[in-house]
């Protein structure tokens, strides 16, 4: 079997509660307008990469509990391969979006990796959570490009200006793109170039998986040899008009969908490109 992206790092079984009023205080109760269960995290990557077009699976452990099972057959109906040894216990996240944020609570079991069958995947490219794994494989492209929102890379460095905590990670010698919803994202390079993109004017009412989104895209750029701009303006674009599509379980629009939704787009943005591959 052979891939384009292999997925490093454990899926959750995301419980997202859609339509809150109001963030619950302790003691009280507030009544969601509807509630979603997908698969989440990287299996959020490996769906929109799909979507775009890439060969993409899932490397981790596959959890045996209840939610394990469940979560297995989400990822089939959504078309999304996992591979894995069986582990005891699966991740799962409760995600509450409100006023264009989200907030999550986290059950997070730790999970060892087989990266032996990894490398036999021969995939093009793989994507991994931070720790990088002992035994990544030699030959593909790893993107070691750290991908982060403004609050985690404010949180990461005391600074409270997002593009500065970029430049401060950056300095360390790994490039960082620091995502900021609305306003978009900004790419910081270790010799201190900063690349910006404006996020795709949409409307999304939960943001939850935005990460993911902007992720997948991005991916798909840089394999498609696009320019570090390109690949931030592609990804900025993608995420925003996947949320603004109304989605009763997976995000994640369609290359052809996405061709069409920048093609339609009026105004100078810098997003109005065909992805090529």
């Amino acid at each position: 079997m052979r891939v384009d992206v292999v997925c490093v790092g454990t899926p959750f079984l995301d419980v997202i509660f859609r339509g809150l009023p109001i963030m619950p205080s302790a003691g009280e109760e507030v009544l969601a307008a509807g509630v979603v269960i997908v698969p989440g995290a990287m299996a959020n990557v490996a769906f929109a990469m799909r979507q775009l077009g890439l060969e993409a699976v899932v490397c981790a452990p596959v959890g045996t509990d209840a939610a394990g099972r469940f979560l297995q057959q989400l990822m089939a109906e959504a078309g999304v391969p996992w591979i894995g040894d069986p582990a005891e216990a699966t991740p799962v996240s409760v995600g509450l979006p409100l006023d264009g944020d989200r907030a999550f609570v986290t059950v997070m079991p730790q999970a060892v990796v087989d990266m032996r069958a990894v490398a036999a995947l021969a995939p093009r490219a793989i994507v991994v959570n931070l720790p990088l794994p002992d035994g990544m494989p030699v030959g593909p492209r790893i993107f070691r490009a750290l991908i982060v929102n403004e609050r985690e890379a404010r949180n990461l460095t005391g600074q409270t200006d997002g593009l500065e905590a970029g430049r401060q990670i950056a300095a360390r010698g790994c490039p960082v793109i620091v995502t900021r919803g609305e306003h978009g994202a900004v790419a910081v390079e270790p010799d201190g170039h900063v690349v910006e993109a404006a996020a795709a004017p949409a409307t999304a009412t939960d943001t939850v998986g935005a990460g993911d989104l902007f992720t997948a895209a991005f991916v798909l750029a840089d394999l498609c040899d696009r320019s570090l701009e390109e690949c931030l303006a592609t990804a900025t674009a993608y995420a925003s008009h996947s949320l603004a599509r109304p989605a009763t379980r997976q995000k994640g629009i369609t290359r052809a969908a996405f061709s069409d939704a920048i093609a339609s787009t009026t105004g100078p943005e810098a997003w109005m490109l065909e992805v090529r591959g």
